[in-house]
This record gives C-alpha cells, sequence and structure tokens, in this order.
C-alpha cells in the first residue's frame, strides 16, 4: 500500500505542477488492484480501466468491492456489450483493450511489465499511443532488467520508447529498490555490517 500511495503522491504533485485533471486512468497490471483503488478515493469522478490476467482480475475485483462497495464495476472481455459506459472501475482482460473507448489521461504499469514478454510490451505501448493526447500521461516503473522463466531477458532501455516521447521523471525509483521475501535474499542491506534478513535489493 506504502508505494502505491508514494507513486500516487507522485503523480497529484505532477498534475498540479502541470495543471492536469486526469479523469480516465488505465492501470496495467495492478496486482491486488490497491493502486485503482486509491485513484478512487482520490478522485470519486474518476474512471479506472483495469487492465489483466483473469486471475489477477478476481483479486482486484475483491479489493475495489471492498473500497467501495456501492460504485458500479464492469468488465471488457472481448465481446463488446456497451454495459460498461456507465461503471466506474472496468476489469479489462488484455486480449480486450481495443474496447476501451476515447482517450486515456493517465496510464500506469507498476512492476508488471518486466513480467511480460517484449511483444505483449509493444502491444501495450501502441494501444497507449493510439490513446493519448497531448495531456496524457504514462507512469512506468519496471526493473532495468529482469530474465524471465523462459530465459529471455526483458530490459527496460529495450521498450518501444519514441524519441519524440516527452520524458518528465527519469531515473532510478528511490522507492522501489527493495523487496521483501523469507529468508535470506542474495543481494541485500546490511546494518553495522549485518545482513538484514527478508529484505532484498531489486
Amino acid at each position: 500500500v506504502w508505494k502505491c500511495a508514494v507513486v500516487l503522491a507522485v503523480l497529484t504533485d505532477h498534475w498540479k505542477n502541470f495543471q492536469l485533471s486526469p479523469r480516465t486512468f488505465a492501470v496495467i497490471g495492478d496486482g491486488h488492484g490497491v493502486f485503482g483503488a486509491l485513484i478512487r478515493r482520490y478522485r470519486s469522478d474518476s474512471k479506472v480501466y483495469t487492465i489483466d490476467l483473469p486471475k489477477s482480475l478476481v483479486f482486484q475485483a475483491r479489493t475495489h468491492t471492498r473500497a467501495e462497495k456501492d460504485s458500479p464495476m464492469a468488465l471488457l472481455s472481448g465481446e463488446w456489450t456497451g454495459a460498461h459506459e456507465g461503471a466506474s472501475v472496468v476489469f479489462v482482460l488484455p486480449q480486450a483493450v481495443e474496447e476501451i473507448p476515447g482517450p486515456i489521461d493517465c496510464a500506469v504499469n507498476i512492476a508488471s511489465m518486466q513480467e511480460m514478454t517484449l511483444f505483449s510490451i509493444t502491444s501495450y505501448f501502441a494501444f497507449l499511443r493510439r490513446r493519448s493526447t497531448p495531456a496524457s500521461r504514462f507512469y512506468c516503473i519496471n526493473r532495468l532488467r529482469k530474465e524471465l522463466p523462459d530465459g529471455h531477458i526483458i530490459s527496460f532501455a529495450e521498450y518501444p520508447w519514441n524519441p519524440r516521447d516527452v520524458v518528465f521523471l527519469d531515473g532510478v525509483c528511490p522507492f522501489y529498490t527493495h523487496y521483501l521475501a523469507p529468508g535470506f535474499c542474495r543481494q541485500g542491506p546490511r546494518v553495522w555490517g549485518v545482513r538484514l534478513p527478508a529484505v532484498g535489493y531489486f
């Protein structure tokens, strides 16, 4: 929750500095749905499209229901029905992203593109470019380099960035450098020379 709250704080500062008032959000790979729920708390008039695999969407639906049980929700599964038009939160399967209508004010990806193939990453970038306006923003936090189980290396530098992209924030994320894990990790912080258990470096 803390990392999601910090991300939202960073974004709200940016929106304030640039006099932006985003209302339509696309959250790609929201885990348990905490970030999307925070957006809804921050802006009750917002519309959140949360894009993920079916099993993850189940957890996200539970989080959103607990956060605001009376908020209308819908599902985009690849069969256009139009039933999502009045929903505040729309759960979207990856194959149905093109059903999201109109421009997206802000898209967010936190530590999930690093788990995708380059083909999937490229597809999401292409989708976001088609849904962007000059006021749109894409906030992306992922590892600089990660090896997938099949041996493929996913590199942040090889994402399909465009030389014409305007970059507002760039660099190592100061609040996303560590993770919790059972036991001792190969890399991790030390205090007075003693290795801290259950904390590792990305």
